[in-house]
């Protein structure tokens, strides 16, 4: 990710305390793993380096060793939505086991999960060996694996043990939670399809509907939209970070940065006076998307297939295609106009 996750803000909280918080309800005794103690300050609980550093399993075993107690839940800090009713359901199960671990069908979850003092000599040992994999012991000691049956109405695929590894995951985890203030939706294609021409098409259809537009361009390379010679330019030349020209009729904005913000950040600081933001390109954002597809570019799609991106809303294509997803017709920038209008605008 490139930050910290467990201080990423969501729905108001950093997702550690939105874990904290599902704790509360249950356990008297709350303690955090991890580096850097003092960015865990404000929540008024102990917090253990890891004895053993470097992997999950050494925050597993430091939080054995440390809590004082012969069982404790563990859940990693990156979980949006931890469920006080899961919990309390996988702790019931515990007794007469070490290890009590939910096993879904995409896999087992030994982050969200509860152990017992007993695992200890078997983590210990793989810490020494460097294997560092956390359900590679659980064949040495007393494991209940809990399938998704038993936790009937516990359990939201797609949610309960959704954490988050990249800024995309984010974004889209966000967009879910929170909502975006400004409408949006991407306008996405292979090179050479056409995406620019459809959206131009759709943008003159949205503005005789009396919409307010905006639109964003994705561009992965470098880009000058000044002009050598301009004040405006010579000004920006000098050093200016932010440089905003205006006129009675319009204004533009050059600003330098060492990296493209967050496209909900762009949406949210820009484009606050517009009914719907139209994008393009942004593929690998959680935003909303229509792929544009055209037959003689490419007989595959971007959004499905080898991929399969859980936010694609249609696909616009010049042929007949068999998707789980309204087909509409490229050739009708009418007809894709009224998909948006329907699915944001009324």
């Amino acid at each position: 990710m490139g930050c910290d996750k467990s201080l990423l803000p969501l729905g108001g909280k950093p997702l550690v305390e939105r874990v904290i918080d599902a704790f509360r309800p249950l356990f008297s005794h709350i303690i955090l793993v991890g580096d850097r103690e003092e960015r865990f300050a404000s929540h008024g609980l102990p917090v253990y380096p890891d004895i053993v550093t470097g992997s999950a399993l050494g925050g597993l075993h430091t939080a054995l060793v440390r809590a004082g107690t012969p069982y404790l839940f563990v859940s990693a800090c990156d979980l949006p939505w931890p469920d006080p009713r899961l919990i309390a359901r996988l702790c019931s199960m515990r007794d007469g086991y070490d290890v009590v671990v939910p096993r879904m069908p995409h896999g087992l979850e030994p982050l969200f999960a509860v152990y017992g003092t007993g695992c200890l000599p078997a983590m210990e040992r793989m810490l020494r060996e460097g294997n560092f994999r956390i359900y590679d012991f659980y064949p040495e000691v007393r494991t209940r694996y809990v399938e998704q049956g038993e936790l009937a109405g516990l359990v939201v695929p797609g949610r309960t043990f959704v954490n988050i590894n990249t800024p995309r995951e984010f974004e889209t985890i966000r967009n879910k939670e929170e909502g975006m203030s400004v409408k949006a939706v991407s306008f996405v294609a292979k090179s050479g399809t056409g995406k620019t021409t459809l959206l131009e098409k759709v943008i003159v259809e949205l503005k005789g509907r009396g919409y307010r537009l905006g639109v964003i361009k994705h561009d992965a390379h470098r880009f000058e939209i000044d002009h050598p010679g301009k004040d405006s330019h010579r000004l920006t030349a000098a050093g200016a970070d932010t440089m905003l020209i205006s006129s009675p009729e319009k204004l533009a904005v050059v600003k330098k940065h060492d990296a493209s913000p967050p496209i909900d950040e762009l949406i949210a600081t820009y484009f606050g006076d517009v009914d719907i933001v139209l994008t393009e390109g942004f593929k690998k954002s959680g935003l909303p998307k229509i792929e544009v597809h055209r037959k003689e570019r490419s007989a595959t799609l971007l959004c499905r297939g080898e991929a399969h991106d859980p936010t694609l809303l249609a696909v616009a294509s010049d042929e007949p295609l068999e998707l789980d997803v309204p087909v509409l017709d490229l050739n009708s920038p009418a007809q894709v106009a009224d998909f948006v209008e329907r699915a944001f605008l009324k």
